[in-house]
């Protein structure tokens, strides 16, 4: 039955408030997260002009095509993150309308808007297209080959004129042929759709000439290849000489891992969905089944195929991406290429059984032996709970996406920041992985002189312990670690500074790792004690300690070297604290780490064996001036059971240390806050804060529970010179508004009020919140209220939800 008008306009209306809402989403914060190392090498060649481009595209690993089209792109758009990303945005939404046309060719009107609704939401789908790489260019590229695909089939079946058959055949080479020239993994694609090709013929056999059918596709074949033979010697020298991954997994692993991103997408959004490939994946097989297509009549050989083209494209890259060895995680967003199928399986599991027990129903009726009442409710519910369970699973992993900075790309534009705001004449920076200086180069504006190291692969030690040794006239360095296991497999550059420098901050930001160390002085110690012999736990003891700069100002570092002797060989691996505590035994600083900087850990000590082990405790910009106390000690990693000293304590204290005041302020990117929301209240505002189970500053995000303390470190900044002593009022209340926990302090302690503050000075104070021992598991509200006295309260802060766990 013929559609009138008005069901066209519907479908043409639902089609565009699906491609909107597909937009919406993929140009949604586009520019908010900073590029990463290989969308910073798309930004460097698109920079560059196109003959040089395909001159440096033939040493890397993807052919020129889509950085040509970046380089046109970004001389009319510019190269922010937004003009570089906005390129795969476009893709991405084209891409949902060819998955569109292709249900809608492949099966029904109403198939086609639910792949296209399916694909708009896609966490995968909409990971690459908000990533400056040409990854949603060969997803394109795949869709519309397998689209004009199926017009060549339909063509020859519907003995359409030759005329007819070579546009579209010639449309088809174009694809494939651009396919070839984005990426090296596209030729999948066309081994496919040939395999699909030869089985449509041998089906067909006996009702046309299938000699000359074959020798047209191989045709075709052949004139994207020769298009494709320019490029085929620096392919082959690539695709030869790249390093291979690591070994294979075992089977049930890379099954798993496949199945993952083909459903939810990247892992760090199947955190967010455990469950999703579990229902995404039932529904895909429920999609395969050959479920009834309204259709003219077509031969058996079409027919067949119309089953056969989806589960096929989504299954056989998988397998060829296993069979090639070239399963790893950073590989498997080649399986782009068989998203669109992945769309059309769910689509189908949507809208196919909706369409049986429709089909079923009619002949009941048909026959009088039965009502369509079933179908009636059947029909609408099935629809509704599948695409509720899919846009459920899309969802959680797309709040994730935009949300939880866990799940963000390696965060270089916070790193170049932080770098500016806090190096100074005579540091420098080391990137381990020469693949990162254009990405890096990208952010930072500095002057400090960059080191990328190795200068080649594989590395030559004899050049990089001369370059290394070069970074001792360094009096801070900055170490940027990013794909270390191809470039340093062996750690020889971690190494070398993890046991000559004095590391006093180790964070990852992404995939990517920042380490600052300082280098060592070239004077005696400032304090030194010697033949200590003081044992922690049964295995290790304490021989010597030595420690420079004892009055350090905020933002500034005290460096320690302590020597431990391993008295037998310990079966445990411990990690070495020292803490900086004020006079309320507030933890302002903390540094966790292995001996030798990580290079040395505890199991691997053998009896006798003497370790030296740096460590550089930063003093956090804001610190209040004062005293304050030091302590060092070791920890099982297990268990976090700390080692005993003779006299029972868990802890060394060391000679405490002296903070002065900063002459300046330090920037804001200085404090790297965990959360940094203003709230201004007049004379003093709150800049930001940081909060954690007290004791765990280096793991943030380690649960709470019942009868713990909420460490938090509130960063203040005074507006004007303070003349009285501003207090705060923390409180910690449940669902119903009850208070459940409360603190009355000054801003930053008892020694340190307000009115000593200056105009324009930011300080850090430090608090510890006690959560009741019966405090029922869930989350909590915090919010802060400024005192300037205890009769007017300056405003209220919303700081944020506390999940409680249980014990």
């Amino acid at each position: 039955m013929k559609r009138s008008p008005r069901d066209d306009l519907l479908l043409i209306t639902l089609l565009a408030l699906i491609l909107a809402l597909a937009a919406g989403i993929r140009f949604y914060a586009l520019g908010s997260q900073s590029l990463w190392s290989d969308e910073g090498n798309s930004a460097a060649l698109a920079a560059r002009s196109l003959g040089q481009i395909a001159r440096d595209a033939s040493g890397d690993i993807h052919p020129p095509l889509y950085y040509w089209l970046l380089s046109l792109w970004t001389r009319y758009f510019g190269n922010s993150e937004l003009a570089l990303r906005s390129l795969s945005a476009i893709f991405g939404v084209v891409l949902v309308w060819v998955i569109a046309e292709l249900g809608r060719r492949l099966f029904s009107p109403i198939t086609g808007l639910a792949a296209g609704f399916i694909a708009a939401l896609a966490p995968f789908q909409v990971y690459y297209s908000q990533e400056a790489r040409m990854y949603m260019l060969l997803a394109l590229e795949a869709a519309l080959a397998m689209l004009l695909f199926w017009h060549y089939l339909k063509a020859h079946e519907d003995g359409e004129k030759p005329r007819i058959r070579f546009i579209i055949g010639g449309l088809l080479v174009v694809t494939w042929i651009a396919g070839l020239y984005t990426h090296y993994f596209f030729p999948v694609i066309i081994a496919l759709q040939t395999l699909l090709f030869l089985i449509w013929l041998w089906l067909d056999r006996a009702t046309h000439d299938a000699w000359r059918r074959l020798l047209q596709w191989a045709a075709l074949v052949g004139l994207a290849g020769l298009a494709f033979l320019p490029w085929a010697l620096p392919a082959y020298r690539q695709i030869a000489s790249w390093p291979a991954p690591p070994d294979r997994p075992d089977l049930l692993t890379g099954v798993a891992a496949v199945f993952a991103e083909l459903t939810v997408g990247p892992a760090s959004l199947l955190r967010g969905a455990k469950w999703g490939p579990w229902i995404v994946g039932l529904l895909a097989v429920i999609g395969a089944a050959a479920w009834p297509v309204k259709a003219e009549p077509e031969a058996r050989a079409t027919r067949v195929l119309r089953y056969l083209v989806t589960p096929a494209w989504a299954l056989i890259p998988a397998l060829a991406l296993l069979a090639l060895g070239l399963y790893r995680e950073a590989y498997l967003k080649f399986l782009l290429i068989s998203s669109p199928a992945v769309s059309l399986l769910l689509a189908r599991a949507v809208v196919g059984p909706a369409s049986w027990l429709q089909a079923r129903e009619q002949r009941a009726t048909a026959t009088e032996s039965g009502s369509s009442s079933a179908a009636q409710f059947l029909i609408p519910l099935w629809i509704v709970v599948s695409l509720a369970l899919v846009g459920g699973v899309s969802g959680a992993a797309l709040y994730r996406y935009f949300t939880n900075p866990a799940a963000f790309r390696d965060d270089y534009r916070g790193i170049a920041r932080f770098i500016m705001a806090t190096g100074h004449p005579g540091d420098a920076i080391v990137l381990d992985a020469p693949g990162q200086l254009e990405v890096f180069d990208y952010y930072y504006d500095g002057d400090l002189p960059v080191y990328a190291l190795p200068r080649q692969r594989p590395l030559d030690p004899a050049a990089t312990a001369e370059d290394l040794q070069k970074l001792l006239d360094h009096e801070k360095l900055y170490a940027i670690y990013w794909g270390a296991p191809e470039a340093d497999p062996d750690g020889v550059i971690a190494n070398w500074l993890d046991t000559r420098g004095y590391k006093t901050l180790d964070q990852w930001r992404g995939d990517v790792r920042m380490t600052v160390y300082v280098m060592p002085e070239q004077r005696p110690p400032d304090e030194q004690q010697a033949d200590l012999d003081l044992r922690f736990g049964d295995d290790i003891a304490l021989v010597d300690y030595q420690g420079w700069n004892l009055a350090p100002a905020a933002g500034e570092v005290t460096q320690m070297q302590f020597k431990w002797r391993a008295l037998q060989s310990p079966e445990n691996r411990y990690k070495v604290f020292v803490q900086l505590l004020d006079p309320r035994d507030q933890v302002v600083a903390q540094l966790d780490a292995e001996p030798g900087g990580g290079s040395r850990p505890t199991n691997t000590w053998q009896a006798g064996d003497e370790i030296v082990d740096n460590h550089g405790l930063l003093i956090p910009p804001g610190t209040p001036p004062g005293s304050y106390r030091r302590i060092v000690g070791l920890y099982d990693i297990e268990t976090l059971e700390r080692l005993q000293l003779p006299d029972g304590a868990d802890h060394l204290a060391l000679p405490p240390i002296t903070v002065s005041r900063s002459t300046t302020p330090p920037a804001l990117e200085a404090l790297q806050m965990q959360h940094p929301d203003r709230f201004d209240f007049g004379g003093i505002s709150l800049l930001g804060h940081d909060r954690y189970k007290r004791g765990f500053g280096h793991a943030p995000e380690t649960p709470l529970n019942p009868g713990e303390l909420l460490h938090l470190a509130l960063y203040w900044q005074a507006n004007v010179q303070p003349r009285a002593d501003w207090w705060m009022d923390l409180t910690l209340t449940d669902r119903g508004g009850m208070i459940v926990s409360q603190l009355q302090a000054p801003l930053a302690g008892e020694t340190y009020p307000t009115r000593v503050w200056d105009q324009n000075e930011i300080v850090r104070g430090d608090h510890d919140l006690l959560l009741p021992a019966d405090l029922a598991p869930g989350q909590y509200r915090l919010s802060l209220t400024l005192l300037p006295d205890f009769d007017t309260p300056a405003g209220t802060a919303y700081l944020g939800e506390i999940e409680v766990k249980a014990p």
